[in-house]
């Protein structure tokens, strides 16, 4: 099928530019660079005019309102893009998260689409939606319907994820597939045995201090002190007030992986730690959780949203009910610290896990079936239309 699907033209759309890395934690990036792996004659449409502008009207979400669900807003998008397929004339349209430029695009198009979660699943989901309005939660609800009509396949990164659209939108389920999404790193960084004769060390890396769950860090790392004095925290990305000017407690600032001092500094930090540690109250996917399996180290999370898929407990990493307490986390994670047998094994089981699942050539199998299918889905449809014409 390899060779037969390498020459089929890829037009990709995704929800912010697959140009730069940082866009959107790096999706849309790694997913083009797989597709183009795999199909040579893949092309962006990338719409940056059109994204600023939006961008600069999101201010209306303070009042309730997401301008990117708008009905203009995506008429807009449908007459820049529609032109941009007529020109390329591709076998399939493959869209990352962008809804709302393709819900309404000519239906003639073979589509694949791909995201962390869909639209009724987010908005019921994180609490910065909460004070969407009626108007705008409506809007999206029918673009993505809208977009759910005209859709071959779905590919959607976590079970949690998949069972809530085949539940909320009535999708069959053979529409619909569970597709992991990958570490977000240029060369696979190999499994180095985390360090024995160090103390225990704790590493967050993230920005959104407060829903990643970093006040409830802090209190796990002042239970673990009560037990292990020596035990250190490392953090990545945010910087918390109150986390400043405590002994065992480092703040590293951001790390531009692209920056090859700060990505030799994050390599490092990975492997002198011995967990990573996130317990977002809110989380449809994480791909830091895929990175921390790469490194083959264990990852403490909250049973939530698409956590679930990446994250086996006991397996890969050690997983928490919402309602537990900073001594719940203490003590497991003391438990699996103390027996070095299983927690070395958890380690490797970690690092297995990203060999087998948590990657982007992963996904990129279970991307180029769906495209293999939606083509041969159009094809079918061709051929029965010309069928009935003919009768």
């Amino acid at each position: 099928m390899r060779e037969r699907l390498s020459f089929v033209r890829i037009a990709y759309i995704s929800l912010s530019t697959p140009l730069a890395r940082k866009s959107w934690s790096g999706i849309p990036w790694y997913s083009l660079r797989e597709l183009q792996r795999r199909f040579p004659d893949t092309h962006v449409i990338d719409t940056p005019g059109a994204d600023k502008l939006v961008e600069r009207l999101a201010v209306a979400e303070r009042f309730g309102a997401i301008v990117r669900r708008h009905w203009i807003v995506s008429r807009y998008y449908r007459a820049v893009i529609n032109a941009e397929l007529e020109r390329l004339q591709p076998d399939v349209v493959v869209g990352m998260a962008a809804a709302h430029k393709l819900a309404l695009i000519d239906p003639k198009w073979p589509f694949v689409y791909a995201a962390d979660a869909l639209h009724g699943t987010i908005i019921n989901y994180y609490d910065k939606y909460l004070r969407m309005s009626d108007r705008s939660k409506t809007q999206g609800e029918e673009l993505q319907r809208r977009l759910l009509e005209r859709t071959d396949r779905i590919l959607l990164g976590s079970r949690w994820a998949a069972d809530e659209a085949i539940h909320r939108y009535g999708l069959p389920s053979e529409q619909v597939e569970v597709a992991p999404m990958g570490a977000n790193l240029d060369d696979d960084p190999g499994f180095s045995p985390a360090p024995v004769d160090r103390p225990l060390s704790l590493l967050f890396i993230g920005y959104a201090w407060e829903r990643k769950g970093g006040p409830l860090i802090l209190d796990i790392w002042r239970a673990l002190r009560l037990r292990r004095p020596d035990v250190e925290l490392h953090i990545v990305g945010a910087r918390p007030k109150a986390a400043e000017g405590i002994a065992g407690v480092t703040i590293h600032g951001q790390l531009n992986k692209t920056n090859a001092a700060d990505y030799q500094r994050f390599v490092d930090l990975y492997r002198q730690s011995h967990f990573f540690i996130m317990p977002s109250r809110q989380e449809a996917y994480g791909i830091v959780y895929c990175e921390a399996a790469a490194f083959g180290r264990p990852v403490i999370a909250k049973m939530t949203g698409g956590v679930e898929t990446i994250v086996e407990d006991g397996r890969t990493g050690l997983l928490f009910p919402m309602q537990a307490t900073p001594e719940d986390y203490a003590d497991r994670i003391l438990a699996l610290w103390d027996d070095p047998e299983r927690y070395q094994a958890v380690c490797r089981d970690a690092r297995r896990a990203y060999e087998e699942r948590l990657n982007w050539r992963s996904w990129g199998d279970v991307a180029e079936r769906a495209i293999a299918d939606a083509r041969a889905g159009n094809a079918a449809r061709i051929a029965d239309a010309e069928a009935d014409m003919s009768a």
